[in-house]
């Protein structure tokens, strides 16, 4: 579908416009609509647009995001593109830019589990994403979709339940709305996850002092101690939960707060954000492997 793409370059635009980044976009009209998780491929799709914007960022000259698609009908496959401008990514660099945890970002600024995680739901989708890079001339990610036929009597499509390989952990969920946060917590322990829930970033300092926790869910804005000041004293503290953290905002078309997600490099949701995407992401960051 065309949507996921639409929304998640409406969601950068500013951002892609501030840093002087030129995007075109050019998809084929022959490109059949798809049987996909739009909420996924809209995760996907800001995680590779934000990267491309980032390694434009600081470079002087043109700075051009190129998105293309193309449908092989032969195939059946659905050709997506995302070419950008940047510095390009050495061998060495570019052989494990799929790894979880790895980044090649300083220290605080990024966990490295943005393009794993798209991997992973590129592949939840029977697809395969690529990378194509040379240091001076720029980055292509490919992305390969099927185009499968749906299924004709579903109550609910197979990706829309957790990875059930995954082992039950403890979830520590921060939020001010105990309403939201109660809901927040009913989904994710539909996967036999144990959940606690904190109304402010203080307090999950406090229960985090009493026990230990494999995951953290947690609000940017919030009273007390809001999400920000809470992950500078979660990396104070506790450094390996950095790692293991997913945010929920409100307010991604705040540079500061987009500036900000982008430095800590995890996974985040906008709020309201949809039940079973916050199961998945859960999901894929709890079955994630410890950082080394």
């Amino acid at each position: 579908r065309r949507r996921p793409l639409r929304r998640a370059l409406e969601l950068l635009a500013y951002e892609l416009r501030v840093d002087g980044v030129e995007v075109s976009v050019d998809l084929a009209s022959d490109i059949p609509v798809m049987w996909v998780d739009p909420h996924q491929l809209h995760q996907v799709f800001v995680n590779l647009v934000a990267n491309a914007q980032h390694a434009m960022r600081r470079q002087s000259g043109p700075k051009r995001l190129t998105v293309r698609g193309r449908y092989d009908a032969e195939g059946r496959r659905v050709r997506l593109e995302f070419a950008d401008t940047g510095p390009g990514i050495p061998a060495d660099v570019r052989a494990r830019i799929f790894e979880p945890f790895f980044t090649t970002k300083p220290a605080g600024e990024g966990t490295g589990l943005g393009l794993s995680l798209c991997r992973g739901i590129v592949e939840e989708h029977h697809g395969t994403i690529t990378v194509d890079s040379e240091p001076g001339r720029g980055t292509t990610l490919l992305i390969e979709l099927p185009v499968e036929t749906p299924p004709r009597a579903a109550p609910r499509p197979a990706a829309a339940s957790a990875p059930s390989a995954v082992r039950p952990g403890k979830v520590l969920l921060v939020d001010d709305e105990r309403a939201v946060a109660e809901a927040l917590a009913e989904a994710i322990r539909r996967d036999g996850h144990e959940v606690e829930i904190a109304g402010d970033g203080a307090e999950a300092l406090g229960l985090l002092a009493a026990r230990p926790y494999d995951l953290i869910v947690s609000d940017t804005k919030m009273p007390v101690l809001d999400g920000e000041s809470f992950y500078r004293e979660l990396e104070r503290r506790h450094p390996a939960l950095r790692e293991r953290i997913v945010f929920l905002t409100g307010d991604v078309l705040s540079r500061d707060k987009r500036d900000f997600l982008e430095r800590t490099g995890a996974p985040f949701l906008t709020k309201p954000c949809d039940l079973d995407e916050l199961r998945r992401v859960v999901g894929r960051v709890m079955a994630a492997p410890p950082a080394p």
